[in-house]
Order: C-alpha cells, then sequence, then structure tokens
C-alpha cells in the first residue's frame, strides 16, 4: 500500500498497515503490547481472519476495562517476561503509542524477539524524540508537560486518555539509529517508515506556524531525525 510522509497519514493509515501486515505474513496468533482498554483491532476484523488476538498492558486496571472477548495478559514488555510466557508462539506483535513510555526499549524490542515464532514480526508506532513537541515532552517535568497537554487536548484526562511519562528510548524515524539496535538482538529486517507534522501546535498564535515552516522544511530535506512519528517494523 501507498502511505502518505504527513502524520495525518500515519494515524489514518495505521489500521490498512496493521492488517496488511497481518494477512501478508499469514498471521494467525497475534499480541497486541499496550492495548489495554482500547484494544485496536475489532471483532469482526478478527473473526474474519481467524485471529487468536492476546492484549497486553502493564496495568492490571486497564486491562480490566478492556472486553472480555480477547484474551489478556498482564505484564511489563520490557521487564522480566513471566514464567508462563508461551515464547516463540505469536506471529505478529504489534503496538501504538506505547513504546515512547519504555525506559528500555532495547529490553522490550528483545522480549518481543523471543516471544514471535520465526519469521514472526514486530511493529511499532511511536512519536519520535526530536520532534519539537516531544522533545519538550522529554525535557519538561511530568507536571508541567501533563498541565500543557490538558490545555491543548481535552481528552487526556486520568478517565478518558490517560497520559504516562515519556522516555522515547529508540524511538526514531532514521533507520540508521534504529536497525543495528534491532540487528544486535537477532532481527534479520528492519524497515522504518517516517511520518511529518503534529498535531499540537495549532491553537498557538505564531508558533503554529513557525512549527508548520519547520515541518515542512524538515519534510523536503527528508530530515527523518526531525520527523514527528514512525512505523517500525521488524522481522525476525
Amino acid at each position: 500500500m501507498n502511505i502518505g510522509r504527513d502524520a495525518e497519514s500515519g494515524w489514518r493509515d495505521l489500521r490498512p498497515a496493521i492488517l496488511g501486515l497481518i494477512d501478508s505474513t499469514g498471521a494467525r496468533n497475534v499480541l497486541e503490547v499496550g492495548g489495554g482498554r482500547f484494544p485496536f483491532l475489532q471483532l469482526d476484523e478478527i473473526r474474519e481472519r481467524g485471529l487468536e488476538l492476546t492484549v497486553n498492558d502493564v496495568v492490571e486496571a486497564e486491562l480490566k476495562l478492556a472486553p472480555d472477548t480477547f484474551a489478556k495478559s498482564c505484564f511489563d514488555i520490557a521487564g522480566n517476561l513471566p514464567d508462563d510466557a508461551e515464547l516463540g508462539s505469536f506471529d505478529f506483535i504489534f503496538s501504538r503509542m506505547v513504546f515512547e513510555h519504555v525506559k528500555d526499549a532495547r529490553k522490550a524490542w528483545s522480549n518481543i524477539y523471543h516471544l514471535l515464532a520465526p519469521g514472526g514480526v514486530g511493529f511499532a508506532y511511536v512519536p519520535t524524540l526530536w520532534s519539537p513537541p516531544f522533545l519538550f515532552n522529554r525535557m519538561t517535568p511530568e507536571v508541567l508537560s501533563a498541565w500543557v497537554l490538558k490545555k491543548i487536548d481535552s481528552d487526556r484526562t486520568a478517565e478518558r486518555v490517560p497520559k504516562f511519562p515519556a522516555y522515547y528510548d529508540l524511538c526514531r524515524a532514521n533507520a540508521k539509529a534504529v536497525a543495528p539496535k534491532l540487528a544486535e538482538i537477532g532481527f534479520r529486517e528492519v524497515v522504518v517508515t517516517p511520518f511529518f507534522g503534529t498535531p499540537y501546535f495549532p491553537v498557538v498564535p505564531v508558533l503554529k506556524h513557525v512549527a508548520r515552516a519547520f515541518d515542512r522544511t524538515v519534510e523536503a530535506l527528508d530530515a527523518r531525525n526531525f520527523a514527528s512519528y514512525a512505523y517500525i517494523i521488524a522481522r525476525k
């Protein structure tokens, strides 16, 4: 499929990208990392493909809010895998807007590698560190960044869409920064697709124009270090 380079395309094409990878790889056993209360795949999509879906989260309370139609597994993807973890059992493991909250991304990707079956694919949709709003989020105390985000996006509340601390470890849109680290783990193919532009400055006078000019410039230059989001795809 053809995927645009703007941030809106990253969001819009996320579902067809994930479903396309599931279909093209023939995946049947799927794990969503950090799915919590809002699993991404819909029941009809799962049934149509005959998938076995497990939804993961590090917070038990988040998983309890998820539909009971899916299997659930509570563990930290960047910690020690549970004793009953089914190593080598998943054909496809994906996450969306999760890996920026992981302190040790190498450990998380290593765990994904061990959970994947041979030939299995890991997929992460991430915001990337050197984009100005995410750099601001990383460098700003959590209390202040949470207050700013709530002012920009009224949906970001503990009851609706909670905000968690972000670290952006290995969250990059430049394959040169990502692929060698994943190759060290054992992944044999790594593809990184960058997206440019962010929705975080539309209501801030002057700043929104500066941000748009910056985004247009880095996209025109293909300066992937300053992209805003990325799909990271790795095959075991």
